[in-house]
């Protein structure tokens, strides 16, 4: 991750929450980015199970009914970045593009005065956990620079997910565990303990991070003792314990 636009990127979301004298929480990562990269509206939609998903936090006019439309319907740039891990950009939701690869959504998008958007993954390597969707009224792409910041914008959101749902309260400054989020030993511990106990994913990911920060330990750390079986999560999510016979 380009450290220069992490911290751009984290200081507007910090920003954001300071102005509405609130703790940090993914809003801020959605209005935040709405407000740099002047767009119209932002969906955050993440994992509430196996194979399901659901809304975390829609802005902006017709956002919240163009998301659920995409889950009811299983169709739409949301859908299709978190199937195939990449951002998907629809430049004119009017064109015959957009009509033949979303033939509902695009209609009802265009309809409700949305004409381009365009979709970031939220995912860990092959881990897809949700999608942060971005709307404007107007067509049209973002360029190199606008979609870069959007996946820092999505990263963060991730981050804030992952705090709000373990209890964290995420400080404004830097946070120095947000890179190892991308590291391969978190992604595959996170792939043990959802197995392991039977969870989700991004429920994995939660215990992993509120152990890690509770435990003032590196998250990277904490994934290795996982991977390495020298540490296995309880059923009650509470913490981390050694498996029977380690030391």
């Amino acid at each position: 991750m380009d450290r220069d636009r992490a911290t751009r990127v984290w200081a507007a979301v910090s920003l954001r929450a300071r102005r509405r004298d609130e703790a940090l929480a993914p809003s801020h990562a959605c209005l935040a980015c709405v407000e740099a990269l002047a767009l119209n509206g932002a969906g955050l939609i993440v994992a509430s199970g196996v194979g399901t998903m659901e809304p975390t936090y829609v802005t902006g006019p017709g956002v919240d009914g163009l998301t659920e439309l995409q889950l009811t319907l299983g169709e739409g740039p949301g859908v299709e970045a978190v199937e195939s891990g990449r951002p998907v950009v629809a430049g004119d939701l009017a064109a015959p593009e957009g009509a033949r690869r979303w033939p509902v959504f695009a209609a009802e998008a265009v309809q409700r005065g949305m004409r381009s958007m365009y979709s970031v993954p939220l995912a860990l390597g092959a881990l897809r956990v949700g999608v942060l969707d971005l709307y404007r009224a107007e067509p049209g792409e973002p360029d190199t620079e606008e979609l870069l910041d959007a996946v820092v914008y999505a990263d963060t959101a991730l981050l804030l997910v992952l705090d709000d749902r373990g209890g964290i309260a995420t400080p404004p400054g830097i946070d120095d565990q947000r890179p190892a989020l991308w590291n391969a030993e978190v992604h595959q511990a996170a792939g043990m303990v959802s197995v392991q106990l039977g969870v989700p994913v991004l429920d994995a990911l939660v215990r992993l991070r509120a152990h890690a920060y509770r435990q003032d330990r590196p998250l990277t750390d904490v994934a290795r003792a996982v991977v390495e079986r020298r540490l296995r999560l309880p059923d009650n999510g509470k913490g981390f314990r050694p498996p029977d016979g380690a030391p």
